[in-house]
């Protein structure tokens, strides 16, 4: 069986920062949407929490549709694209472990967001994440 790919793009969001925390995301498969949600609310939280919620909601959802359909997310490549550099930089790198004592707080938040993220993509035949421009999404989610 070849492997096919599957796609998430989100954004995330609060106002103020911090403040109501909201993200939206869609979900292709080989570039045909999938399914897609907008304009999801959070609770309180920082921009970048609401950008790893919005993540972990996609990946949770895909991975749900995925096992109720009967098939093994290992017969699917992962694509993530992201307009956060604090996302992709947590889930590429391998230094996740490290917590700056400044903001230890909330560098132990996001290190959480990060390890229950990779905790789904890694049950995927693999991952790439790709940093993509701000505009992208604006156009995708209106935010």
């Amino acid at each position: 069986m070849s492997h096919e790919i599957i796609t998430i793009e989100f954004d995330g969001g609060c106002h103020p920062n911090p403040g109501n925390k909201y993200g939206s995301f869609c979900v292709s498969r080989n570039d045909t949407e999938f399914f897609r949600r907008s304009r999801v609310e959070f609770g309180y939280g920082t921009c970048n929490e609401a950008e790893f919620n919005s993540l972990q909601l996609a990946l949770e959802e895909t991975i749900r549709c995925i096992l109720d359909a009967g098939i093994e997310p290992k017969h699917y490549s992962l694509v993530i694209l992201t307009d956060s550099t604090i996302v992709r930089n947590r889930l590429i790198s391998k230094r996740r472990a490290r917590v700056f004592k400044k903001h230890s707080e909330s560098s132990h938040r996001m290190i959480a967001h990060a390890d229950r993220c990779l905790a789904i993509m890694e049950l995927f035949d693999g991952y790439n994440v790709i940093w993509q421009g701000r505009e992208a999404n604006v156009v995708n989610f209106g935010h």
